[in-house]
This record gives C-alpha cells, sequence and structure tokens, in this order.
C-alpha cells in the first residue's frame, strides 16, 4: 500500500521479502536518522536510536559485545531475583484485585536501573524515589514525552522550543554522568584485583571500553528508554492473556511445577528448555506485540523486491526515491493467516507445538543488524518473572469488565486499561 505528499512517497508492507530487504540485504539503503535525530539527540545523544551509518556503527560496537555475552543474561539473573521477590510480596494473597501495570512498570524500572547505572531507583521499595533519582526520573518522562512531541512536528516549529525540557536534559545528563563517575574508581579496582564482578552492570561495562563520557552517557541513556519500557510492557501483556486464559495458567503452572523439581538455579537455557513458557510467550509476542511499527526512510534511490506493477498490489519491484518511507506494523504481520491459521485473534500457545515460521514472518524483537540487541536479556526477565509468580500462586482470574486488549500508543503498545487481576 502507498500514500503520497507532495514530498514523498509512505510505503506500508507486511511483504517478508520486502521486510528482509529494508532490514537486512539493503540495510545501508534505510535508515532511521533523518527522522529521529533532530528529535532525540538533545536528549538521549547520538546513540543505536537514532543514528545511521558510522555513527550508528560505532555505538552498536559499543554496546552489541556487551548483550552478546550468553553468560550476561545469567550473571543479571541473580540481581534481578532480588527485585522479583519485593515484586511479589507486594501482591495481595487476600483475592482482592490488583492492576500489575503499574507494579510491573516498577520492577522493570528498579532492574533496568540497576543493570544500566549500578544503583536501583527502589521503586518497589518505596512508592516514592528520593533524591536524585527522583529528579532524574521526573526529568526523563518528561523528555521522553518532548521527543514524542519532537517527532511529529516540523523541526522549524516554535513549539518544540520549551525551556522545561531543556533543563530536562541537563539534569538527565548530570544524573548519568554522576553514575560514569562513580563506575572509574570500581572498574580499576577489579581490573588490579583482577576478579570477576559480583553483578553484572552495563554502565562499568562501557567505562572499560573507552573513556568518552559523552558516549558512555549517550549509550547508557539510549538503552534505559527501551529497557525500562518494553519488558514492563511484555510482562503485563502475558498476565493479561493468561487472566482470560485460566485453562492456559493452569497448564503452565504445571509445567512450571514439574521443571522446578530439579532445584536447581534458574538459566536462561534452563528457562528456554521449558517449551510451554516459550510458546506463551511467543504467542504474547504475536498478539499483543509491544512495538506496534517501525518505520524507515530511504537513504539513497533504491528498490523493494515486490508489491509493485499496474494494480500496486503485484509482485513488480518497487522503485524507492532517497527521502520515500516504508512502514511496517507487527500487528498485522503476525495476524496473517498464510502463517499463524485462521484464528489469528485467538489467544492459543499451543500454535507453537507444530510452527515456525517463515523468516521474516514473525519479529518481535525486529531483525538484521538493528535486531534488540538485549533480546536474550529481555526474554530471560520476562520468563523468569512469570516462573516465580506462577510458582507462587495457584490460580488468577479476570477482574477486567473490558475483555478486549485496548491499546494505547506511546513509544510502546500498551494495554490501555493494564491487566486487572486477582491471585490465589
Amino acid at each position: 500500500m502507498q500514500s503520497r505528499t507532495w514530498r514523498s512517497t509512505k510505503i506500508y508492507t507486511i511483504e517478508p521479502r520486502n521486510l528482509q530487504a529494508v532490514f537486512s540485504t539493503d540495510f545501508a539503503s534505510w535508515g532511521v536518522g533523518p527522522m529521529r535525530l533532530f528529535a532525540f539527540k538533545p536528549f538521549v545523544g547520538e546513540g543505536i536510536m537514532c543514528t545511521d551509518g558510522k555513527r550508528w556503527e560505532q555505538a552498536r560496537a559499543l554496546i552489541k559485545p556487551t548483550f552478546a555475552r550468553t553468560q550476561i543474561a545469567d550473571l543479571h539473573l541473580a540481581a534481578y531475583a532480588t527485585h522479583v521477590r519485593k515484586f511479589i510480596n507486594l501482591i495481595p494473597r487476600d483475592g482482592s484485585t490488583v492492576d500489575l501495570q503499574p507494579l510491573f512498570g516498577r520492577l522493570a524500572l528498579d532492574s533496568s536501573t540497576e543493570f544500566l547505572f549500578g544503583n536501583s531507583m527502589g521503586s518497589l521499595t518505596s512508592e516514592e524515589v528520593s533524591g536524585d533519582a527522583h529528579a532524574f526520573l521526573k526529568a526523563y518522562n518528561y523528555g521522553q514525552y518532548v521527543v514524542g512531541k519532537r517527532l511529529h512536528l516540523p523541526q522549524w516549529n516554535f513549539l518544540t522550543f520549551d525551556n522545561h525540557f531543556w533543563d530536562s536534559c541537563d539534569i538527565a545528563h548530570k544524573f548519568v554522568d554522576a553514575c560514569i563517575t562513580r563506575a572509574q574508581p570500581i572498574v580499576e579496582k577489579i581490573k588490579v584485583a583482577k576478579s570477576k564482578p559480583e553483578r553484572y552492570v552495563l554502565a562499568h561495562e562501557l567505562v572499560e571500553r573507552t573513556t568518552d563520557v559523552t558516549m558512555i552517557r549517550n549509550q547508557l541513556l539510549n538503552v534505559f528508554l527501551p529497557a525500562h519500557e518494553a519488558v514492563g510492557v511484555a510482562l503485563t501483556n502475558v498476565f493479561f492473556n493468561l487472566a482470560r486464559n485460566p485453562r492456559v495458567y493452569r497448564k503452565l503452572r504445571s509445567e512450571i511445577l514439574e521443571a522446578g523439581k530439579e532445584h536447581s538455579e534458574w538459566t536462561f537455557e534452563r528457562l528456554k528448555s521449558i517449551k510451554y513458557l516459550q510458546h506463551v510467550i511467543n504467542e504474547t509476542f504475536r498478539l499483543n506485540p509491544a512495538i506496534g511499527t517501525n518505520t524507515r526512510m530511504a537513504l539513497r534511490d533504491t528498490i523493494l523486491p515486490t508489491g509493485g506493477g499496474p494494480t500496486g498490489y503485484g509482485t513488480s519491484p518497487v522503485y524507492v526515491k532517497k527521502g520515500d518511507t516504508i512502514t511496517v506494523s507487527f500487528y498485522a504481520l503476525h495476524r496473517r493467516k498464510d502463517v499463524f491459521g485462521n484464528d489469528v485473534n485467538v489467544f492459543r500457545p499451543e500454535r507453537w507445538d507444530n510452527l515456525r515460521p517463515p523468516h521474516w514472518s514473525y519479529l518481535p524483537f525486529g531483525g538484521g543488524p538493528r535486531v534488540c540487541p538485549g533480546q536474550n536479556l529481555a526474554l530471560t526477565e520476562v520468563a523468569y518473572t512469570i516462573v516465580k509468580i506462577l510458582q507462587t500462586f495457584k490460580s488468577i482470574e479476570n477482574r477486567d469488565p473490558v475483555l478486549e486488549f485496548v491499546e494505547v500508543y506511546k513509544i510502546t503498545t500498551d494495554s490501555g486499561n493494564g491487566a486487572k487481576v486477582a491471585f490465589a
């Protein structure tokens, strides 16, 4: 599908061959910088979220090796377990209604700030985050709001001039710079002692890799945005679906309890081995993707493999001019009946028993060089949280009179009604 303005053409597609071209085989022809850099740069700097070409490669090279190390998920899990215990202690035991959405948000916030900066916000321990952490969180939330506004307004628009926004940028930058300053002697001490760190902190890893404080700050702020949003959204959506499908909850709990009889530590590989758990997660990402759409801009004239012809829906290649954009709806992609069956709108984890989606037909974390570098870490957090909750509670009950999933579009696609449930 195409729409045209006086300046450019907007293309909408879920054709796997086109997605492969845009995200992978013709990756260099497509980017995000012209659309995002103006909006993001004052706030999070030049990082993996908003740059292309050499600048993106430099940022990616700094981040990717960290997340590619298989032991990171397991090392992080020990620290994450503490936050999950605090989270579970906040769930009512008397059968009263609880909205899990804000609690999952606090869990993701505490975990991500400890993982990235070395210190947790502590929001699960107290409703109010105090001191510098509170100022940073307030500044970050406002900055994120204005970034969203700047993305949709012309770059010359007077509405993009906002003193509060620039103050928020300054507060966020100073907070992260202080975290980097604290990390430097810790990293030096570990080097001298030639010892292994007790827990994993991204700031420490980046300090070890480069002395460029601005570069480190930019990468930490770029990673913080998806890190503290995506996991909370994914967990909310999982329990939104489980509450409406108690049969699935019972079956999943049975498999988790059986796997738990080993009495060994939970690791990435052990969590991955619980097949029905993975099916539930896959089905949630299919039905309710945390990121609903993705848009790229042509950085040079190029060609899409298919979709052209006299009707506009043919199989001929499509010529794309520099400045044209392509938008992919993961919501629509994951509801293709030719891939997922006729019941694509139904939450049915069993479909994954024998389902192996063709390449570029299922993209919960994107694909190609820009695939989410922290996907294994996110999957580990989501799986571990599900396991611990289901080990604790025998059953779940939906307490939301609205059964349908109501989308709220921010940077992520959230549940407008949260996840209102009761446990027993």
